[in-house]
């Protein structure tokens, strides 16, 4: 697997932790990561047998990835109840892991007691330090929508925000239901931008919402290449047949791609121009960073 793409998966499905034939069919499937899931898909009487399956799926997995390549391996914990989850986290093998998803996460200092427990456990493990990277989900609640600029300044662990509505729409004491205004689609709005933003300035890959509606691939590629138009660079699945879409939204189109390497072109034969012309337009360095970046990512998919 190449290095791009360990730091930044496209697609992330997330798996029940209690479920071991549908880890395995997912580790097996096409994305680029998977979410051992101890969290809200398993029921509270079934955690603690939970932990026991994900930390035998992980054990078999080695170095956490298949043959010819594979998901990574990522655990989402019980974070809203820290003693928990650290004993969660105490329980698993740390070398097949790629990282942790952290729900509810609000503010950078509630990050301090996980990371701590990586240092050690991969000090004691003889695993790399900073090997485990950190997911944050940064929008279930109203706190969390507060205080953009603490969550902006990021973490050395982490490398992706996401954003959900559920816990939000929990927090706020209303269903997460389309009704007869725009309020869904208003409050959604505003926790995506936010998360993108979040993610953007703690220079970490901002990561679009799962999507409920499972049946419908073809509206779920079209808002998946909406939030990549706004500048999502992956998106979290609740089911394998969301992946297709998601990459397919995710990559760039034919247009934008003969965009970037006309950018490029032109770059590279005005060395010394900090401005240029490109179909009427101009372009500058801002332009040649973003036409950089988006060849590179089309090249390591």
């Amino acid at each position: 697997m190449s290095p791009d793409l360990r730091r930044a998966p496209r697609s992330y499905l997330f798996v029940p932790g209690d479920a071991p034939e549908k880890m395995a069919k997912a580790a097996a499937g096409a994305a680029d990561a998977i979410i051992l899931d101890l969290e809200d898909s398993v029921a509270p009487e079934r955690k603690d047998a939970a932990v026991g399956t994900v930390r035998d799926f992980l054990a078999a997995r080695g170095d956490g990835e298949g043959p010819g390549g594979g998901p990574l391996l990522f655990v989402r914990l019980n974070g809203t109840e820290p003693v928990r989850a650290l004993a969660e986290l105490a329980a698993l093998p740390l070398a097949p892991l790629a990282g942790i998803v952290w729900p509810k996460l609000s503010a950078i200092a509630q990050l301090a007691p996980l990371a701590a427990a990586l240092d050690a456990q991969e000090a004691r493990e003889g695993v790399a330090s900073g090997h485990v990277g950190i997911v944050g989900i940064v929008t279930e609640t109203a706190a969390s929508l507060l205080n953009g600029a603490d969550l902006g300044k990021g973490h050395p662990r982490l490398t992706g925000y996401t954003w959900g509505m559920e816990d939000l729409s929990a927090d706020l004491g209303r269903a997460p239901l389309p009704g007869r205004t725009d309020a869904q689609t208003v409050l959604a709005t505003h926790a995506q931008v936010f998360c993108l933003l979040a993610a953007t300035a703690a220079g970490i890959t901002p990561i679009d919402a799962v999507d409920a509606n499972f049946r419908d691939l073809a509206a779920l590629e079209a808002d998946t290449r909406r939030a990549a138009e706004l500048g999502y660079r992956a998106r979290m699945a609740i089911h394998p047949a969301q992946v297709a879409p998601i990459h397919a939204g995710l990559a760039p189109d034919a247009a934008t791609l003969d965009w970037a390497r006309r950018v490029l072109a032109l770059a590279a034969d005005n060395p010394g121009a900090s401005a240029f012309k490109l179909d009427g337009r101009m372009v500058d360095r801002p332009h040649i960073k973003t036409a950089q970046a988006i060849l590179s990512r089309f090249e390591a998919q």
